[in-house]
């Protein structure tokens, strides 16, 4: 990853900490908007008030330079000048390598210094602002705030995770990860209302999270290997299980090389996991690829001799088809020597069939579940890894990932 990326996603991750540390802290009655409307995160108030808050991220910057809150400094003042009487405060934290966490008042000669700022990318949001709009005003609601590194900021929020009162929670491994994983969701919200949420909810959120997320957000976190390390021990209670069907949701746009790689994880997983006698439940790979993709993927897995079931008579599919059992030479057939290994179906062309038969597992291979896919009474994983090596060592076909 290189050092441009890697900051853009730290800085995401500040910002998801400082939002869920807004939630913990807020009133039950308070309503926090992810992206908000007005700044990266907004708490609206039982009595009416706003507080808008700004997050920034310096973490190779030495020193504190005003130019580095330009930015958001300006676009705080054109949302003053738009709406001088609405009654919002502003935070703007920042984040700087050898700062103090303190915080103090922006000066006039500060926000005058960025008002005449030549850069052209801070025109537009100059033009917005009124040239006589009260300074004094916006100032006196305007707090900057120089805040703790994303470490310490992490530990800071596992400290008040296990304030809640959930029974049997793991901070490290559940509640945590799933609480930055939440977030993230929510930020990619279509509108305002689908990106608010409140303490209560939150919580109860976090009361029902039993399983580790696993995603590009929660993967960027120090402890990775440690996160990758419990999914793996999560899932292995059911993986170790010869009696259970099981269905591999796929998208492909989000695993690397997935076209290169998708062959060769399926005969791995057969190797592990579909090979004895008492393997008896056909495993599913479901895919978000048109037909003419799913046709090509079971012409190479022919070749690797590894027999497929589309469910396509002809050129037309049939879901009974897709479900039937496989012919056996008997009940103690190898699955190599049975009609064909697993089933495999192109999710563009055949949604619906994915809720036709119940599986036991449903193991989701992307950021967000497909909407339709009813999950109800199954055990579902969602495992966002980048890569086939760290798929393959969540699911314990192989023992190292890097």
């Amino acid at each position: 990853m290189s050092r441009t990326a890697e900051s853009t996603i730290k800085g995401f991750l500040y910002q998801f900490q400082k939002t869920i540390k807004a939630i913990l802290e807020s009133s039950y009655d308070d309503i926090i908007t992810v992206e908000g409307i007005v700044e990266d995160v907004d708490v609206s108030h039982a009595d009416g008030s706003t507080t808008a808050i700004q997050c920034k991220y310096h973490e190779s910057v030495e020193v504190f330079n005003t130019s580095l809150i330009y930015k958001p400094l300006l676009q705080m003042a054109a949302n003053y000048s738009s709406n001088p009487t609405a009654n919002i405060t502003y935070r703007l934290f920042i984040h700087v390598k050898n700062h103090d966490n303190s915080s103090r008042n922006i000066t006039e000669i500060e926000l005058n210094s960025a008002l005449a700022s030549t850069n052209v990318k801070l025109q537009p949001t100059i033009g917005r602002i009124a040239t006589d709009f009260d300074k004094t005003d916006f100032l006196s609601k305007l707090t900057l705030e120089f805040g703790e590194s994303i470490d310490d900021l992490s530990i800071s929020i596992k400290k008040l995770l296990a304030e809640i009162n959930i029974q049997n929670s793991d901070v490290e491994n559940i509640l945590y990860p799933n609480s930055i994983n939440h977030i993230a969701r929510i930020s990619c919200g279509d509108t305002p209302e689908s990106r608010e949420i409140n303490r209560l909810d939150f919580e109860s959120f976090l009361s029902t999270s039993n399983s580790t997320a696993i995603s590009k957000w929660t993967l960027a976190l120090n402890t990775k290997k440690q996160l990758l390390t419990f999914k793996r021990k999560q899932l292995f209670g059911y993986l170790s299980q010869n009696t259970r069907e099981r269905c591999l949701y796929f998208s492909k746009d989000e695993l690397l090389n997935f076209n290169e790689g998708i062959v060769v994880f399926i005969k791995n997983y057969l190797d592990k996991y579909h090979t004895k006698a008492l393997h008896i439940k056909t495993p599913i790979f479901v895919f978000d690829c048109d037909l003419d993709e799913l046709n090509d993927i079971a012409h190479r897995l022919f070749l690797k001799k590894i027999k497929t079931c589309t469910g396509y008579i002809g050129n037309r599919f049939e879901v009974q088809e897709f479900f039937r059992e496989p012919i056996k030479k008997n009940s103690r057939s190898l699955v190599n020597e049975r009609e064909f290994q697993i089933r495999i179906l192109s999710y563009e062309d055949q949604p619906d069939a994915v809720n036709h038969q119940k599986c036991d597992d449903l193991f989701f291979v992307c950021k967000n579940k497909p909407y339709h896919i009813d999950c109800a009474d199954i055990e579902t994983s969602q495992i966002g890894v980048p890569n086939f090596s760290e798929l393959e060592f969540v699911l314990s076909i192989r023992n190292s990932y890097e």
